[in-house]
């Protein structure tokens, strides 16, 4: 009885001091040293829930009225257990007391009290001298008075929760008068405050949380950082829960050198549509000497079963804005605002996909020529059949409006269909596949006397094969062989007429060996009459499945130069061979990784392109990467990051991207990070360039977690997820 009744007040004990600061998301960290050890956990038993076992030295029932147990009770029902010295239970007014010390364990939170009474009916009662230890949480706590004053509301006084170990003071969150109310899932508290190697580090005179799942507006946790471009800055996010599907996060963010900005960001959560729209606004920037602002809007929605629509539409106020603020909307390099609406319906073999597209040019010195073509609207049909086995029918089809201003304009059909058929055996496949492209034009604001209509027909054919060998080594691995063929024809039609809208010419990389394919988009068809030869070499551990080695070379011949260009002035590509692509993976000793491509080129005798990563993970907290790219007069940087174990609970952290034919860095960071079993801190300083006239950027940052409660952070997580590879499978426990 005394079990099933004290729970609502031990419970709501623990959510409120769950909830006085937001969690994150993070998960925990340190396994290695709980709050207390695990034979700490008293054992339960498991009882039908009409049934209360009890043992103690005695249990006497005086005149009817009160039952009274004294001397090592232990009191087991419905999951739970009840340790105490004296207790008594009232018959008439269902009123329970204990005096001492006592326990109640439910599997999860473990509850020790002083003396307390409880009425089971009213839902009222008192308890002194409250501690307590969550399990789920790996946290502990304890209030010197908690009070039931009616169902569902509790009252707490000198409040305090943390996840450092019984031995570990690092840090406390403590509040002197608390109100819970379940039934509206809020809550309030009065001088909170989060004391760090018992320096105040958070104080609010007054805060309303939540103690459920249930949202509700607030402050969340301020941001701070130094950087060279803004001075000092502090962020401090406002939550507003609007209503259940509707909500908004507005958050003033002084920089120093700059002003005051304001971030909102306003979500909404339909049955049949769901979107965020992002305004930012900072007005008169002292640096750059304007009003600075970015709007980005986007909406998912399904309004039927089987129609999905997506709008993506994005602004800003000038070029540099991305470059001086950073943006998940864009990369710092963006040169133009994209504004998209698209609407997609899918049956069962086909998707028909309407959108309207344009630009804004974040450029203003761009001519109007050289802007990309509006999209008013664009058709796409797509789909497939397979009406025999290995018999694959496709078909790729487009109608769509090009509009620019001032500028040559058109209406363009496209129609791709494609028929091949795969016979697979074991140890080997041959594909052949054929199209046939069809693409009219329909131009206008052309030159005088200029054709107004244009249309081109090409056909294709391919055919692809490949063997596979495989035999065991010694050593118990399996080694492959696998040789791959693959021919490809595309006749010559002459395109020079055709105006181009959206193609591109597609580089040279490995993917392009099995393509005939040379650009990207309608405008041009590249003829071709190539084959390709490839020849692919693994050893796999049987027993793993693990693939410890892969090689790779292949090559392209062509028995004809390739004249179509995307501009009629370019010369055809008369060479009769392809680069050489050669790749390697390997996978070996403990948690060294190598991946490696390379393209050479036989016709200059050098290596036109290289890449080459390595990294080594030789246990859960160590990392090491070390990256080279390189591109023939237009790339060459080196890319070196780490986080490396100084001892059990300190680990360097840093990365240097450094371009070797400019002779400059392109970033540099710098750090340490620190782990303990409550608590962990990183700080780093990173200099990196902010565009091709050499300026650079320096920064400070740092960031506080403590774990099981929340985190203070300047940007750095994002900062090391994004700058050292694998980062982030560390970076779940902190």
């Amino acid at each position: 009885m005394m079990a099933s009744n004290r729970r609502p007040v031990a419970a709501a004990l623990s959510a409120l001091s769950l909830a006085l600061v937001p969690l994150p998301a993070a998960a925990e960290f340190l396994q290695d040293c709980p709050v207390v050890p695990e034979e700490f956990w008293p054992e339960l038993r498991s009882l039908p829930n009409d049934v209360i076992e009890v043992e103690a030295d005695s249990v006497d029932a005086i005149r009817g009225e009160r039952i009274e147990a004294r001397g090592d009770v232990q009191l087991f029902a419905n999951d739970r257990r009840l340790d105490s010295n004296w207790i008594d239970f009232y018959t008439e007014t269902r009123r329970v007391e204990t005096r001492g010390r006592s326990q109640l364990f439910d599997g999860d939170l473990l509850v020790e009290a002083g003396d307390s009474w409880y009425e089971l009916d009213s839902d009222e009662g008192a308890f002194s001298d409250v501690r307590y230890w969550l399990r789920s949480r790996d946290a502990r706590g304890g209030a010197d008075e908690a009070a039931q004053l009616e169902p569902g509301r509790i009252q707490l006084s000198e409040a305090r929760y943390t996840t450092c170990p019984e031995s570990n003071e690092s840090w406390w969150l403590t509040g002197s008068d608390i109100r819970l109310d379940q039934e509206s899932g809020r809550g309030d508290a009065r001088n909170v405050t989060l004391r760090f190697k018992d320096v105040p580090v958070f104080y609010t005179p007054y805060i309303q949380f939540p103690i459920d799942d249930r949202r509700m507006s607030g402050i969340l946790m301020p941001s701070a950082a130094i950087t060279s471009r803004h001075g000092l800055e502090l962020a401090v996010p406002w939550y507003w829960n609007i209503a259940p599907d509707y909500d908004a996060t507005l958050t003033p963010r002084v920089m120093e050198e700059r002003g005051v900005m304001l971030d909102t960001e306003w979500r909404y959560l339909r049955p049949r549509h769901d979107g965020t729209l992002d305004l930012r606004y900072l007005p008169d920037d002292r640096k750059f000497g304007d009003d600075r602002y970015l709007i980005a809007w986007r909406q998912k929605a399904r309004p039927i079963p089987n129609l999905r629509t997506d709008i993506d539409i994005n602004d800003v106020s000038d070029t540099e804005y991305f470059r001086d603020f950073g943006s998940d909307v864009f990369s710092a390099s963006a040169a133009f605002a994209t504004r998209r609406a698209t609407a997609a319906y899918d049956w069962t073999h086909w998707r028909l996909r309407g959108q309207v597209e344009d630009y804004k040019s974040l450029d203003p010195n761009l001519p109007d020529r050289s802007k990309p073509y509006q999209r008013m609207p664009q058709l796409v049909l797509t789909g497939g059949q397979s009406p025999y086995p290995g018999l694959d029918l496709d078909l790729s089809s487009e109608l769509v409006r090009f509009d620019r201003k001032d500028s040559l304009t058109a209406t363009r059909f496209d129609v791709y269909p494609k028929a091949g058929f795969r016979w697979e055996k074991e140890g080997y496949f041959i594909e052949p596949k054929a199209g046939l492209r069809f693409t009219g034009y329909a131009l206008d604001n052309v030159e005088p006397g200029a054709e107004t209509s244009l249309t081109r027909t090409v056909p294709d054919f391919s055919l692809d094969g490949g063997m596979f060998f495989e035999r065991w080594l010694d050593q118990g691995m399996i080694q492959t062989l696998e040789p791959r063929m693959f021919y490809g024809y595309i006749p010559f039609r002459d395109q020079d007429a055709i105006p181009v809208f959206d193609t591109s010419e597609r580089g040279f990389r490995p993917d392009t060996l099995f393509n005939i394919q040379r650009f990207v988009g309608p405008d041009r068809v590249g003829d071709t009459h190539q084959i390709t030869a490839a020849l692919t070499s693994r050893l796999i551990d049987p027993l793993s499945g693990t693939e410890r080695l892969k090689l790779t070379a292949g090559q392209i011949y062509y028995f004809d130069e390739r004249k179509v260009r995307r501009n009629p002035n370019q010369d055809p590509l008369d060479s009769g061979r392809s680069e050489l692509v050669l790749g390697a993976e390997a996978e070996f000793g403990q948690g060294w990784q190598i991946q490696s491509a390379l393209q050479y080129d036989p016709d200059a005798s050098d290596i036109s392109r290289g890449d080459v990563a390595v990294s080594y993970r030789p246990n859960e907290k160590a990392l090491f990467n070390l990256g080279y790219r390189y591109q023939q007069n237009r790339i060459e940087q080196t890319d070196i990051s780490a986080l490396w174990p100084l001892n059990r609970r300190v680990s360097a952290i840093g990365r240097w991207n450094y371009d070797v034919l400019e002779g400059r860095d392109l970033e540099l960071l710098a750090g340490l990070e620190y782990r303990s079993c409550c608590y962990g801190m990183r700080v780093a300083v990173r200099r990196y360039l902010l565009n091709s006239s050499g300026d650079y950027d320096n920064g400070i940052f740092f960031q506080i977690t403590f774990r099981g409660l929340s985190q203070i952070d300047t940007g750095l997580d994002e900062l090391l997820r994004n700058g050292i590879a694998g980062y982030g499978r560390f970076d779940d426990d902190f």
